[in-house]
C-alpha cells in the first residue's frame, strides 16, 4: 500500500481531570459496524482513574471521512493507518484495547509495529473460526450489497441483547457507515488475523471475555491463552460480546490490574 493512500484515523483525546502519570495512553479500537461511542462507560472509568484515553475510529468509519482513493480495507492496511495516526500524537508506547474487528486490527498492530505497543488487551475476541451462522448471515449481505433492517437487528441482538431505544440508535450508528466500508472492514473482520500474527505479538494480552459471549466461546478464550504464558484471561459473569458496554467497571478494574502487573515489563 502506498504511502500517500494511507489515511490517518480520527482520533479523540480525552483528558483526566487529574492525571495518575505515567504517561502511557489508552487506545480503544471499535469493533464492525460499531461506533466508538459505545467505549464511552468505559472510558469514564479510565478517565475517573486518572488515564488520558484516545478514542479511534478505524479508517472510514468517522462521520463524513471520505476514504483516500486507493486505499484498501484490511487488517493490515487498517494497522498501518493506526500506527501512522498514533505516531503522530506520540512518541512512546500505548495501551491498546480492541473489540471484535477492533481487537484483529490491534493484533496486526502489535505484530506489525511492536515499537507502539505497550500492552495489548482484546474484548470479546481471539483468532478463532466465526460462527459460521454469523458468517453465513453476512456473506448474504455482501453478495446483495447492503445490509438489510432484520440483518441489522440481528446482529444488534447478538451483540448487546434488550437495548432501549435511546442505546439501540446510540449502538446502531456503526450500520451508517457507507456499505463499501462496511463491506470490506467486515470482510476482513470474517478473514481474521493471518495465522503467523499471535506469534509475532510480544507484548502483554489480556483477554476480557463475557462469560455469555454468543461470537466467541470462553473455551475459544481460554485455548488461546493458553498458548503462551504471556497471556492473561480476565472472565467477566453475566456479560456477552460487548463486555465493555454492559460490565463497564468490571473491565476497568480488570485493565487497571492488568496494567499495574505488566506494564513495564519485568527486566
Amino acid at each position: 500500500m502506498a504511502e500517500n493512500v494511507v489515511p490517518h484515523p480520527f482520533v479523540a483525546i480525552r483528558e483526566p481531570a487529574v492525571s495518575a502519570g505515567g504517561g502511557v495512553p489508552v487506545v480503544l479500537l471499535h469493533g464492525w459496524a460499531s461506533s466508538s461511542a459505545y467505549w464511552d462507560p468505559l472510558a469514564e472509568k479510565l478517565l475517573a482513574a486518572g488515564m488520558n484515553v484516545w478514542v479511534v475510529d478505524l479508517p472510514g468509519y468517522h462521520p463524513g471521512e471520505i476514504l483516500p482513493v486507493g486505499f484498501e480495507w484490511t487488517l493490515d492496511s487498517a494497522a498501518a493507518a493506526l500506527a501512522a495516526a498514533l505516531e503522530a500524537r506520540h512518541s512512546g508506547q500505548v495501551h491498546v484495547v480492541g473489540h471484535s474487528l477492533g481487537g484483529s486490527v490491534a493484533l496486526t498492530l502489535a505484530a506489525n509495529h511492536p515499537e507502539l505497543v505497550a500492552t495489548l488487551a482484546l474484548v470479546g475476541m481471539v483468532p478463532a473460526p466465526p460462527n459460521e451462522g454469523f458468517r453465513s448471515m453476512l456473506e448474504s449481505q455482501w453478495k446483495q450489497g447492503f445490509i438489510d433492517p432484520e440483518t441489522k437487528s440481528r446482529c444488534m441482538e447478538a451483540w448487546y441483547g434488550h437495548l432501549s431505544p435511546e442505546d439501540e440508535e446510540l449502538l446502531g450508528r456503526g450500520f451508517n457507515v457507507p456499505f463499501e466500508v462496511l463491506g470490506s472492514s467486515g470482510k476482513a473482520a470474517m478473514t481474521g488475523v493471518e495465522p503467523s500474527v499471535p506469534g509475532r505479538v510480544h507484548a502483554p494480552v489480556l483477554v476480557l471475555a463475557g462469560t455469555a459471549d454468543r461470537l466467541r466461546t470462553l473455551d475459544q478464550m481460554a485455548a488461546f491463552v493458553k498458548a503462551d504464558p504471556r497471556r492473561r484471561l480476565a472472565p467477566i459473569p453475566e456479560a456477552g460480546h460487548s463486555v465493555h458496554w454492559e460490565q463497564p467497571g468490571q473491565c476497568a478494574e480488570a485493565l487497571r490490574e492488568f496494567w499495574s502487573t505488566s506494564w513495564p515489563a519485568p527486566a
